[in-house]
């Protein structure tokens, strides 16, 4: 049923919030099939509590799919139930271990989607390992070129307690500006 929770606990008797969720419909509707379907009888306890038997949740779920599933209306629901109940009772097990089929085919297909993308991008990164493989690697030994320290363009950033001397390199004969001193 599509509201239903396919899996719930076991037990004597359910509050009528449980079945309301074990169905997938609201409390007062559940209230409201009490008054029209006389196969629900919940017991009530000390405080008026509703605690229906799993008698009662098999016939709350089988009027369920009569109305909300199969578009039947209340009278038409009544009918089906005094008529054959146990037919009804029998396409609910049918249609819901279908479902139950298909959730599982669902995931099965799911699973080997995953398996073939993950097959996919295997092969997509050997591809690119031996495509890189093929290509000759060329390897280029480059220089790090010397930085030369440029003078400030403006005064307000030369100290005057910094030195700029040329120094003449003996290898290259030119002249470069360095720092001698800072005092």
């Amino acid at each position: 049923m599509a509201g239903e929770r396919s899996e719930y606990p076991k037990k004597q008797f359910y509050s009528i919030s449980e079945v309301a969720e074990i169905v997938g419909t609201n409390e007062s509707t559940l209230r409201f099939w009490e008054r029209e379907f006389k196969e629900i009888k919940p017991r009530r306890a000390s405080r008026g509590v509703r605690l229906y038997s799993n008698s009662d949740l098999e016939v709350v779920k089988l009027i369920y799919h009569l109305v909300k599933e199969k578009g039947l209306t209340l009278d038409g629901a009544k009918k089906r139930l005094k008529d054959n109940p146990d037919l009804e009772n029998t396409t609910i097990e049918v249609v819901n271990r279908l479902k139950d089929v298909r959730a599982e085919l669902m995931a099965i297909r799911n699973y080997i989607e995953f398996l073939e993308a993950e097959e996919n991008e295997k092969l997509s990164r050997k591809s690119s390992k031996r495509i890189e493989k093929e290509q000759p690697q060329t390897y280029s030994a480059v220089e790090e070129e010397p930085v030369m320290v440029e003078e400030p363009k403006t005064d307000d950033f030369i100290d005057e307690d910094i030195e700029i001397e040329d120094v003449k390199s003996e290898e290259e004969g030119d002249s470069s500006p360095t720092f001698l001193s800072l005092f």
